[in-house]
């Protein structure tokens, strides 16, 4: 090639990542406009071009997919009705996956997911692909496999991408964190009403914080997902300045995580601390709960006793109350059908009909805040049984990955134990919350992702 083809080339290029970018952004505002005007084909139109824009982006490389993937985790629905609710997550993450797709077809390196337990993934997926076709509304299940589906590509094409590339990794969950110190910010402002909230804590000045995610649950397990993360970046901060800026981040992610009033998020950030117990930082773990006890006696001092008042309602919150009424729900699906369960999907579509059989109950939702009753009650013995073997091969992988760092990077090594901690948090809000909607999927997917990617050693 000659000097003046490369010159050609090294102009061209520039010029048509500015061109796609402006195109990229035009299209987020027509998608953005017809969205709010309920005008259609100005949504699609926008929807349309900003995808393309996006895909050229990704493929050449001018844009990094998983950067934008963690960008899009806390933006709010770009649709959304009293039965249908699309995240910006979604579509973004379709967008970013077949703009991997089109980087791999062109790549003479061999694709390598790293420690993903691949077997256990199919293991899952035929289990619940099973309970869809056996069960009691096919086209539902046929709709949330292609969700999970969705984040399983993710799983796969991130931890090819991080492959042998820890500082990709690093920076992907340190841009997860920035967005959370954001989201805590602003978490803040809806709490006092600055922002207009959705979720008020009646006899009080409070509102719950949800922002994007729709429900202070989802928000609140963002915030708990990336406190190991927060936690990592102020351990390796050296000088002083970059200490402050860590406890900065620290202090607004932990503001997010009040704002929300989530006590499962809370207690799962506190439970997730378990599984160090397995790699040897148990002193780091009572460390991070003791630090956790003196940041609780603070806040509920500046609130003036806001967290000893979301204790007291524990005791008859009505809250708690439906949450059980639906887990018994659960059961009796599971009950009724033990084996394949009512189908991925099937809780919402048969919650009328069981829980009618609960008389306490009354306020129906799409899923009973306890993963692990949504498998059992969704795809039986068989689902359950799966998922919970995917979660001991992950938990024994991310464990043994960080045993093995003892003795070589520290940096790498607290960066591993970060992961295992959010993956402890993330088992430990399965208690409480269904963690798999499009956006904190999408987060859980990318620490998965960060902790599972090979060294680039070899295929």
């Amino acid at each position: 090639m000659s000097t003046a083809a490369i010159h050609g080339r090294a102009d061209i290029e520039p010029r048509a990542a500015t061109v796609l970018t402006m195109l990229l952004g035009a299209g987020i505002v027509l998608g953005l406009t017809g969205a709010q005007l309920r005008a259609d084909t100005l949504a699609a139109v926008g929807g349309g071009l900003a995808a393309a824009a996006l895909i050229v982006l990704v493929t050449a490389g001018w844009l990094d997919g998983a950067i934008t993937i963690a960008l899009a985790v806390p933006l709010p629905a770009i649709y959304e009705t009293g039965t249908l609710r699309i995240a910006a997550a979604a579509p973004i993450t379709a967008a970013v996956l077949f703009a991997w797709m089109l980087r791999r077809g062109v790549s003479d390196e061999p694709f390598d997911s790293g420690s993903v337990p691949f077997r256990g993934l199919m293991t899952l997926g035929a289990a619940l692909a099973v309970a869809g076709v056996a069960g009691t509304h096919p086209v539902v299940s046929a709709r949330e496999l292609l969700n999970l589906g969705l984040l399983v590509a993710l799983l796969l094409f991130a931890a090819d991408v991080f492959r042998g590339r820890h500082d990709a990794a690093r920076t992907t969950m340190r841009t997860l964190v920035i967005a959370a110190a954001l989201c805590g910010g602003l978490a803040v402002l809806e709490m006092v009403g600055v922002l207009p909230g959705r979720f008020p804590r009646y006899d009080t000045a409070f509102n719950r914080a949800a922002l994007g995610f729709g429900q202070p649950n989802g928000l609140g397990l963002f915030f708990a997902l990336v406190v190991p993360f927060a936690v990592h970046e102020w351990n390796e901060a050296t000088a002083s300045w970059a200490r402050a800026r860590a406890a900065l981040v620290i202090l607004l992610i932990g503001a997010g995580l009040l704002a929300t009033f989530s006590r499962g998020a809370w207690l799962s950030v506190l439970g997730g601390t378990a599984v160090l117990i397995f790699t040897g930082d148990a002193r780091f773990a009572v460390r991070v709960l003791l630090a956790a006890v003196l940041a609780a006696v603070v806040a509920d001092l500046v609130t003036s006793g806001a967290l000893r008042d979301t204790a007291a309602r524990t005791v008859d919150d009505w809250v708690i109350e439906q949450r059980a009424a639906l887990v018994l729900a659960g059961i009796l699906m599971f009950l009724a059908r033990p084996w394949l369960g009512m189908g991925p999907g099937g809780f919402e579509q048969n919650l009328d009909r069981y829980g009618a059989q609960l008389p306490q109950l009354w306020d129906y939702l799409p899923t009973p805040h306890n993963a692990y009753v949504q498998f059992a009650a969704e795809s039986g013995v068989v689902g359950l049984a799966a998922f919970l073997l995917l979660l001991l091969v992950l938990f024994r992988t991310l464990a043994r990955r960080v045993r093995q760092s003892r003795d070589g990077d520290p940096e790498l090594r607290g960066f591993r134990r970060a992961v295992l901690w959010s993956f402890g948090v993330f088992c430990c809000a399965c208690m409480v919350v269904w963690p798999f909607a499009h956006g904190t999927g999408q987060a859980v997917m990318l620490i998965l992702a960060a902790g599972l990617a090979g060294d680039g050693e070899g295929p």
